[in-house]
């Protein structure tokens, strides 16, 4: 199967939205499986410490921190890590790596030997794969990251071009596990910084370069809600005039560019017009921190803030919430079910994973007595 460079582009399309949590890494192997015909994609970060690499091989027990799989192998993640790491061919004879390394099963080991051991037999068939290719390289001095492509004996093994392929996508899923991670660890910093950003009257909604909004603050929520210039609207930020949603487009396309210069200067300053009569809000538009971790165009982020030259006392959302028994979290994940097309999107919107959106809609459908949206909707303010 030939890989264009079109198909390329989407599985690395696919590998970032899976490590903002847009798809699940599990659908993402599932693509790369597919485009390189292979029976079964694994991905694996190990936390291995750098003096390990003073050990033989065969006693490094490395200790899972993440593990993805493109099918349902029942346990074999704890299977492997308990065990079959001892039986892996590519442990044995590749040390743990501190540049890229990349296999063919005959390059390490006889095939026949292979299909005569435990690891082949207890895992290799039930994962319907004979020929392997193994990405292994240091993702920082404690964790290895180890991506694998297998297909099945009945199939041929990896050709040159396919290899450079899958070289490259790795080095893709190494920067997405980084912004994963990163993004993780900044989580609280996050909530703390758009709290702040509350406190001093600033509406704060963060964005990618479509205005697909990923996280937002209490008074952007409540400024989305008034109808007075801007919207939410699946998802997405949304000016009510042309040409000022024209204005947000053009500066996020400007200032997310591929180009370093997009980054520097000042903020972009845009006027929202309001059908109120009331003076513009002033909206500044700057990339991200994050910006410098994405190496591509797919998930540049931007921070807009909104600033109210007229600020007047609105009735805070939040105390709709607190009236109604519901926590901080619970009423955000109410407000912006109760305005999107599916759990789903409230999980992008907030950037939280889907379990918790599911959680969290039991819990305020248990607290509010409800079992629809509709219901839910017709309680919240501004959306009747």
């Amino acid at each position: 199967m030939v890989i264009d460079r079109q198909a390329f582009d989407g599985l690395v399309e696919q590998v970032y939205r899976a490590s903002t949590g847009e798809i699940t890494w599990r659908a993402a192997l599932r693509s790369i499986a597919a485009a390189f015909d292979a029976s079964f994609a694994a991905l694996a970060l190990e936390r291995c410490e750098l003096w390990q690499l003073r050990l033989d091989p065969a006693e490094v027990t490395p200790v899972p921190v993440a593990a993805h799989l493109s099918t349902d192998l029942d346990n074999f993640i704890e299977r492997y890590f308990a065990y079959y790491h001892r039986l892996d061919p590519f442990r044995i004879s590749v040390p743990i790596a501190f540049s890229p390394t990349i296999q063919r099963l005959q390059d390490v080991c006889d095939p026949r030997d292979f299909a005569k051991s435990e690891y082949y037999r207890d895992f290799a068939r039930e994962a319907d794969s004979f020929h392997l290719a193994r990405f292994t390289s240091r993702l920082d001095s404690k964790l290895q990251l180890k991506l694998a492509l297998n297909r099945d004996e009945t199939a041929v093994p990896l050709d040159d071009l396919e290899i450079a392929r899958f070289d490259s996508l790795t080095t893709h899923v190494i920067r997405g596990l980084k912004v994963e991670r990163h993004v993780t660890q900044m989580g609280a910093t996050m909530d703390a910084a758009f709290e702040a950003l509350d406190q001093i009257g600033r509406a704060a909604f963060l964005v990618d370069r479509n205005a697909k909004i990923v996280r937002m603050n209490a008074l952007a929520e409540t400024l989305s809600s008034t109808a007075d210039g801007l919207t939410v609207r699946a998802g997405k930020l949304v000016l009510d005039s042309g040409q000022g949603q024209r204005g947000l487009l053009q500066a996020l396309a400007q200032r997310l560019g591929e180009e370093e210069e997009s980054h520097a200067g000042p903020p972009t300053v845009i006027a929202v017009e309001r059908p109120s009569g009331a003076r513009p809000y002033l909206a500044e538009v700057t990339p991200f921190e994050f910006e410098v971790y994405w190496s591509t165009g797919i998930a540049a982020t931007a921070l807009i803030t909104i600033n109210d030259p007229d600020p007047r006392p609105i009735q805070s959302l939040s105390e709709w919430g607190k009236a109604l028994g519901l926590t901080r979290g619970e009423w955000r994940v109410a407000r912006t079910l109760a305005s999107s097309r599916d759990e789903g999107e409230v999980a992008q919107t907030l950037g939280i994973s889907l379990n918790t959106v599911k959680t969290h809609r039991k819990r305020i459908y248990a607290k509010l007595g409800i079992n629809r949206r509709a219901e839910l909707t017709a309680m919240i303010p501004g959306l009747r």
